[in-house]
């Protein structure tokens, strides 16, 4: 079944109204992290089967888990090695479970980007996606979710394009998060690049828009090449995300010739969805690629209290 983007900006639901409907998944998958958002959330989600995911970026030790029931420890790998085996080690089988939902509120960005391509792939034709929104992120403007300098620019596994060798226009969308290092390896990656920032706005609450700009000043280095070129978009609708990413890049394309196209989702996980859920649809085969900074390590918990949760149905 086909759908447009756009006739999918309403279709997000909020958990327990979709609960309510009485409709139990048969397979339920969450990222395990030490954040309430993640831990209440799959206690209370309907489904005949429930996969704790433990990633190793978060660095958990056997001791840590003991309270979890079955945990699925996974090994260090791509994306595509950690879904893959995620998938498989949860017994997920398309022909017998046909309510899936994934919560990513947990995931790496990268992972839930190849989940995406690789559900497609497969022939898994609708899914639902989960998220809790947080109600602050715990050190507001000062929050780090990634840990360590080592830092190395990817394109994510599934969203690699054909990309010409002339790089004289190149475009890179960039999703302003509040990981400001980040943010500065994926522009110098991208050296001859003019960027475009995206900014979740409206942001989950009033004062993240605030927090992240005020992380984004510290992008000092490359400052000269951002700014100029601004859209905005949801921070919690991927749907929006999509339709909004579509436009941004339609009038870079207007002000200037584009040779290849970059984007890299450094904001919400909603967003970085809105990315795949633009490049699957319209993207693949292209000169556009989704690159990621990838870190080995990353904050077991960034966030205080639990927010909205919302199900994000995907159809392809």
């Amino acid at each position: 079944m086909q759908h447009d983007i756009e006739t999918l900006l309403d279709a997000k639901i909020e958990l327990g109204d979709f609960v309510a409907r009485g409709h139990p998944w048969d397979l339920f998958i969450s990222a395990y992290n030490n954040s309430r958002r993640v831990q209440t959330v799959f206690t209370q989600v309907p489904a005949a089967r429930k996969s704790w995911w433990i990633i190793p970026e978060y660095g958990y030790t056997p001791a840590d888990l003991t309270a979890l029931e079955e945990p699925l420890v996974l090994a260090r790998g791509s994306e595509a090695q950690v879904v893959k085996a995620g998938l498989a080690g949860s017994h997920f089988d398309p022909t017998t479970d046909r309510r899936l939902c994934i919560d990513i509120t947990g995931l790496m960005r990268p992972h839930i980007l190849f989940l995406m391509a690789h559900l497609q792939d497969i022939g898994v034709t609708q899914f639902d996606l989960l998220y809790t929104e947080p109600a602050q992120y715990s050190r507001r403007a000062e929050t780090r979710f990634s840990i360590g300098e080592d830092v190395r620019v990817v394109s994510v596994e599934g969203f690699v394009g054909a990309h010409s060798p002339d790089t004289s226009g190149d475009l890179l969308v960039i999703g302003i998060g509040y990981d400001h290092h980040l943010i500065s390896h994926a522009i110098q990656a991208k050296e001859n690049a003019r960027v475009v920032e995206l900014h979740s706005f409206p942001s989950l609450s009033a004062d993240m828009y605030h927090e992240s700009i005020l992380r984004l000043d510290r992008v000092s280095s490359e400052r000269s090449r951002v700014g100029d070129e601004v859209q905005y978009c949801s921070a919690n609708d991927p749907f929006v995300v999509a339709a909004s990413l579509a436009s941004a890049v339609r009038i870079a394309e207007t002000r200037r010739r584009v040779t290849n196209v970059y984007l890299s989702p450094l904001a919400t996980k909603p967003q970085a969805v809105g990315f795949g859920l633009h490049y699957l649809k319209r993207m693949r085969g292209t000169a556009t690629s989704i690159i990621y900074p990838l870190c080995l390590s990353y904050d077991k918990e960034t966030s205080t209290g639990v927010g909205r949760s919302w199900i994000y149905p995907i159809h392809h």
